[in-house]
Protein backbone atom coordinates (compact mmCIF):
# COMPACT_ATOMS: atom_id res chain seq x y z
CA UNK A 1 0.00 0.00 0.00
CA UNK A 2 1.43 3.35 -0.98
CA UNK A 3 1.21 6.60 0.94
CA UNK A 4 -1.88 7.95 -0.85
CA UNK A 5 -3.80 4.69 -0.44
CA UNK A 6 -2.99 4.60 3.25
CA UNK A 7 -4.05 8.23 3.65
CA UNK A 8 -7.42 7.44 2.06
CA UNK A 9 -7.87 4.34 4.23
CA UNK A 10 -6.97 6.16 7.43
CA UNK A 11 -9.22 9.09 6.55
CA UNK A 12 -12.13 6.68 6.00
CA UNK A 13 -11.29 4.97 9.30
CA UNK A 14 -11.37 8.30 11.15
CA UNK A 15 -14.78 9.07 9.62
CA UNK A 16 -15.99 5.60 10.61
CA UNK A 17 -14.68 6.13 14.15
CA UNK A 18 -16.61 9.38 14.45
CA UNK A 19 -19.82 7.69 13.30
CA UNK A 20 -19.39 4.77 15.71
CA UNK A 21 -18.65 7.07 18.63
CA UNK A 22 -21.79 9.07 17.82
CA UNK A 23 -23.85 5.86 17.69
CA UNK A 24 -22.49 4.76 21.06
CA UNK A 25 -23.27 8.15 22.59
CA UNK A 26 -26.86 7.81 21.37
CA UNK A 27 -27.16 4.24 22.72
CA UNK A 28 -25.72 5.34 26.05
CA UNK A 29 -28.92 7.25 26.80
CA UNK A 30 -30.98 4.04 26.79
CA UNK A 31 -28.81 1.94 29.11
CA UNK A 32 -28.88 1.59 32.88
CA UNK A 33 -27.03 4.07 35.08
CA UNK A 34 -24.49 1.36 35.90
CA UNK A 35 -23.65 0.89 32.24
CA UNK A 36 -23.60 4.64 31.53
CA UNK A 37 -20.46 4.98 33.60
CA UNK A 38 -18.77 2.19 31.64
CA UNK A 39 -19.97 3.73 28.38
CA UNK A 40 -18.55 7.12 29.37
CA UNK A 41 -15.16 5.60 30.21
CA UNK A 42 -15.03 3.63 26.99
CA UNK A 43 -16.22 6.58 24.89
CA UNK A 44 -13.44 8.67 26.40
CA UNK A 45 -10.88 5.98 25.51
CA UNK A 46 -12.22 5.74 21.95
CA UNK A 47 -12.13 9.52 21.50
CA UNK A 48 -8.53 9.55 22.75
CA UNK A 49 -7.59 6.79 20.30
CA UNK A 50 -9.30 8.66 17.48
CA UNK A 51 -7.41 11.85 18.36
CA UNK A 52 -4.16 9.87 18.39
CA UNK A 53 -4.88 8.49 14.93
CA UNK A 54 -5.77 11.98 13.66
CA UNK A 55 -2.48 13.35 15.01
CA UNK A 56 -0.50 10.59 13.36
CA UNK A 57 -2.42 11.10 10.13
CA UNK A 58 -1.60 14.81 10.07
CA UNK A 59 2.06 14.19 10.84
CA UNK A 60 2.55 11.65 8.07
CA UNK A 61 3.00 14.45 5.54
CA UNK A 62 6.25 15.36 7.27
CA UNK A 63 7.81 11.93 6.90
CA UNK A 64 10.20 11.00 4.16
CA UNK A 65 10.11 7.66 2.40
CA UNK A 66 12.81 6.43 4.76
CA UNK A 67 10.41 6.69 7.70
CA UNK A 68 7.38 5.49 5.71
CA UNK A 69 7.33 1.92 7.06
CA UNK A 70 7.49 3.25 10.61
CA UNK A 71 4.61 5.66 9.96
CA UNK A 72 2.52 2.99 8.29
CA UNK A 73 3.02 0.64 11.23
CA UNK A 74 2.14 3.35 13.73
CA UNK A 75 -1.06 4.30 11.88
CA UNK A 76 -2.15 0.68 11.56
CA UNK A 77 -1.48 0.14 15.27
CA UNK A 78 -3.62 3.15 16.22
CA UNK A 79 -6.40 1.91 13.93
CA UNK A 80 -6.29 -1.56 15.50
CA UNK A 81 -6.31 -0.08 18.99
CA UNK A 82 -9.52 1.82 18.21
CA UNK A 83 -11.16 -1.28 16.78
CA UNK A 84 -10.28 -3.24 19.93
CA UNK A 85 -11.75 -0.48 22.10
CA UNK A 86 -14.95 -0.51 20.09
CA UNK A 87 -15.22 -4.30 20.48
CA UNK A 88 -14.79 -3.83 24.24
CA UNK A 89 -17.70 -1.40 24.26
CA UNK A 90 -19.84 -3.73 22.16
CA UNK A 91 -19.34 -6.44 24.75
CA UNK A 92 -20.99 -4.26 27.40
CA UNK A 93 -24.39 -4.64 25.78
Amino acid sequence: MNKEELKREINMTIDDMSSKIDEVKAKKESVSDTLKSKYNNTIHKLETKKADLQTKYRSMEDYTEVKWDEVKSSLNSAKSSFQEGFKELSSLV
